[in-house]
């Protein structure tokens, strides 16, 4: 059996999703999260053969959880199931290591050929999504000041506003300060989102 962890927030999908993988009897589902903080926790006892994810949660959201996977479990497959099909975070979970990205309308069908796709270690797009992930990136932008970058850096690799405050030697204050401007200069409203503007412009490398 193909041990699957799912990580969504809404319990009535997570439901609907087990029950179409174990009446393959293919399929396995050991582990269920409602968010990636959740699923991180879990996956220091439990070992699944691949993990179907969704973007928008909280407190940990998709795009970070991947960013932890990429450096904790870079060989565990991941497949992003979501309500989301902006350029943005579709070409941000593919760089992150996504072997898929599947929105939540697809049929049974295409979710399970995904997941062997996913297993056998290729990445699997329909063809819509494939378009936007593969569109030419938008012009340069303005890069970040030094401060900035380093800031935004620290964030996607996991520091929260205190941990990089007390390595910079400035007040958590005056971190929170320079991401509110950083935002408002991306014309993004989270980290995750921020994280992937600049990945997506090369403002910063994780």
């Amino acid at each position: 059996m193909i041990k699957v962890m799912l990580v969504d927030d809404h319990q009535l999908l997570r439901e609907g999703l087990k029950t179409i993988l174990e009446n393959t009897n293919e399929f396995e589902v050991v582990a269920e999260a409602t968010d990636g903080q959740n699923g991180l926790q879990q996956l220091e006892t439990i070992t699944p053969d691949i993990i179907i994810l969704d973007i928008r949660m909280q407190p940990m959201d998709g795009i970070t959880m991947l960013q932890q996977l990429a450096n904790q479990h870079s060989q565990l497959p991941v497949v992003v199931l979501t309500t989301f099909d902006d350029q943005e975070p579709i070409q941000m979970a593919l760089k992150l290591g996504a072997k898929g990205y599947l929105l939540k309308d697809a049929t049974r069908e295409t979710i399970i050929q995904t997941l062997h796709q996913a297993l056998n270690g290729q990445v699997a797009l329909e063809a819509e999504i494939a378009a936007k992930a593969f569109q030419l990136a938008t012009p340069a932008v303005a890069p970040l000041s030094p401060q900035n970058q380093a800031i935004l850096t620290a964030v996607a690799q996991g520091y929260h506003s205190k941990e990089i405050a007390q390595t910079m030697h400035l007040s958590e204050r005056t971190i929170k300060a320079h991401l509110t401007q950083i935002y408002t200069d991306f014309g993004v409203f989270t980290r995750a989102e921020a994280v992937a503007y600049a990945l997506k412009h090369h403002l910063i490398e994780i």
